[in-house]
């Protein structure tokens, strides 16, 4: 009886250790499928908040579905992406990365939320496209392109 019980702790032992693997193995997947960008400038103060922590935007720091991106009066930040198409969000902007799609294999904005300020967007290469539609919502707007080098900026109310 003692050794089938000794057995029973071994084999479930290994069946722990082989789930933790499995499970890390696909944590770097999991992220990757959520980055969406990389800051590739700042100039003045921008922030990021990312599941309830705010963090001081950086060059090179990668964006995540469902960031949150702010800017201050004379600051902005720019997301590129894996094609070269890029979102820069101008002064005392909030912009907010809703949804993402897979480009060549790599996580890239498919629609975002502008709740302030101006985005310029210049949307090129693989993400351009008859079935590659990128979308920008503010309140009470809604822009579709399939690739273009566009601006728009939401102000609320006074």
């Amino acid at each position: 009886m003692q050794k089938q019980s000794r057995l029973t702790f071994v084999r479930l032992a290994a069946l722990l250790a082989l789930a933790t693997v499995l499970m890390a193995a696909a944590e770097p997947a999991a992220y990757a499928q959520n980055t969406v960008g990389t800051i590739t400038q700042v100039s003045g103060t921008a922030n990021i908040l990312r599941g309830g922590s705010n963090l001081a935007a950086a060059k090179n720091m990668p964006i995540l579905l469902h960031d949150r991106l702010t800017t201050q009066a004379g600051s902005s930040v720019t997301i590129g992406m894996i094609d070269n198409s890029s979102l820069q969000l101008g002064q005392n902007g909030i912009l907010t990365i809703d949804d993402s799609m897979l480009v060549n294999g790599v996580g890239a904005p498919r629609q975002v939320g502008l709740l302030g300020g101006q985005l310029h967007a210049l949307i090129n290469g693989a993400m351009r496209g008859s079935s590659t539609t990128f979308e920008v919502h503010t309140p009470n707007a809604v822009g579709a392109v399939r690739g273009t080098d566009f601006n728009i900026s939401y102000e609320g109310p006074h």
